[in-house]
């Protein structure tokens, strides 16, 4: 896929972003980073090797516990040796969406999420693929500063076959 289609692929996500902050109630940057297993074809082709993933997040608070949580980020797995003694790397720029539902209708304590986002994978050597997943999962905020959550995604990674399934265990930190 060529960057101009990937540019044009992800122009109404980044439109949506940009006219959901227009009204929100408050608005807080974060990071997070973490922790993540992948699983089915990503996992067979890094015999389930743990990566990282780290990015930064842009929290939407719109009240009665209602969160539109747009983010990016980056994802790299550490390269397995198959039989032949090829290294495989897997790595993924995301650029994605959340919507967050906190249960005590205020920014704390229990919360889920569920979102879209859009994904540039690089496997070397396998070539890459780039295109949407979807993204689930729960967290605890802790305080105004700290959460913790639990996320399965799931997406292409190959153009041939090649099911990207991951779980992470990402905390947060918002500003």
């Amino acid at each position: 896929m060529s960057w101009t289609s990937r540019w044009i692929a992800a122009a109404p996500l980044a439109l949506m972003l940009v006219g959901s902050g227009l009204q929100a109630q408050e608005a807080e940057f974060g990071v997070q980073g973490g922790l993540q297993i992948p699983m089915g074809d990503l996992g067979t082709t890094l015999d389930h090797s743990m990566g990282y993933v780290f990015g930064a997040h842009l929290g939407l608070y719109y009240g009665d516990g209602h969160e539109f949580r747009p983010r990016v980020d980056y994802q790299s797995y550490n390269g397995h040796y198959d039989s032949t003694g090829q290294k495989t790397d897997v790595s993924a720029w995301s650029l994605g969406a959340d919507y967050v539902y906190y249960t005590e209708q205020r920014r704390k304590g229990l919360y889920l999420t569920m979102g879209l986002q859009y994904n540039s994978w690089d496997v070397d050597p396998g070539g890459s693929k780039s295109g949407v997943a979807l993204a689930a999962g729960a967290g605890y905020r802790l305080d105004r500063y700290w959460s913790f959550e639990g996320r399965f995604t799931t997406g292409q990674f190959r153009s041939d076959n090649g099911q990207a399934n991951a779980l992470q265990a990402v905390a947060l930190f918002h500003f």
